[in-house]
């Protein structure tokens, strides 16, 4: 009965829907993929995106829970749906598998950590029959599709963007580290990131499981292995450091093939900026940043090239 009940913990107690469908709204999808039965959440909003008089198609930006979560936690945390009805696109939160008690949910995020990884789960698989099925039932811009990630999710977020930079626009990694050791995207492809310097969870200089820089990119600050790598493998050469607040570092990459923005966020924890507390015992999220309205600009400002 416990077991039952932590397994139950942030799960979907709205409508239920066998396809995607263009009504307005937040409902929970399922989608057979593998031999087995993925879920999702879908957010659409009330209006499609409209140039002038004519409408056209929704971007789509997909966000993945921490481990031992669901979409619904950190749909809740990052509270996309509001910016999601304001910028006319559609959100998807998708479920990751659990482990055989039907605890610990997680991503397949490369060589670490957790039940998905052990068992070879195709993750990267079901995000693209995600994208299909979406794009099936609703107008999406092929373009102008995106993934974020907190966590777990952050890291799952990194890996799409080593193996499906030929379909994703961009991502967005919230107190994430880069676990594919083998990460070469075929197209250099926009990053933000955002993490806390004590994060205690995933730790800001991180550096276990991410692949060297290809080349020194020098920055005014730290920023996290990561993130330099990134930078390395975008071409970028130097970065510059701005304060938009007091516990908020800037760094932004120049000479970059594909944009690379990280925002250092001074004494914060494992937490999403100016997003809602990952629960009772999560870390209080800086109120100096929003990462769902950083991330949605910087979305939106780069489409498929």
């Amino acid at each position: 009965m416990i077991l039952l009940a932590l397994a139950g913990c942030a799960t979907w107690g709205g409508p239920f829907r066998r396809a995607p469908s263009p009504e307005p709204g937040t409902a929970q999808i399922e989608l057979r993929f593998g031999g087995e039965a993925r879920t999702y959440l879908l957010h659409v909003p009330p209006h499609p995106p409209r140039r002038f008089t004519r409408s056209e198609p929704y971007p789509l930006i997909i966000v993945l829970h921490g481990s031992g979560a669901a979409g619904e936690t950190v749909r809740h945390m990052s509270r996309l749906d509001s910016l999601a009805d304001l910028r006319d696109f559609v959100v998807a939160y998708p479920d990751g598998t659990r482990n055989w008690l039907g605890l610990q949910s997680g991503w397949n995020a490369g060589d670490c950590c957790g039940a998905a990884v052990r068992n070879e789960v195709d993750d990267v698989g079901f995000l693209r029959a995600l994208v299909a099925e979406v794009s099936s039932a609703l107008p999406v811009d092929p373009r102008r599709i995106y993934v974020a990630g907190f966590s777990d999710g952050a890291r799952m977020a990194y890996r799409v963007g080593c193996e499906m930079s030929d379909e994703i626009a961009a991502i967005a990694v919230v107190a994430g580290s880069l676990t594919q050791r083998s990460c070469s995207p075929s197209r250099p492809i926009p990053l933000i990131a955002f993490h806390g310097t004590s994060d205690d969870e995933v730790p800001f200089t991180d550096s276990t499981y991410s692949p060297r820089a290809r080349s020194r990119v020098e920055t005014p600050t730290v920023v996290p292995p990561a993130v330099s790598f990134w930078a390395s493998n975008n071409g970028c050469r130097w970065s510059e450091a701005t304060h938009p607040a007091k516990t908020i570092h800037e760094v932004l990459f120049t000479g970059c093939r594909a944009e690379v923005a990280f925002f250092a966020i001074e004494g914060g924890g494992h937490a999403w900026p100016g997003g809602a507390q990952d629960g009772d015992d999560g870390d209080p999220p800086t109120r100096a940043l929003s990462a769902s309205a950083e991330l949605v600009r910087f979305f939106l400002q780069h489409p498929l090239q």
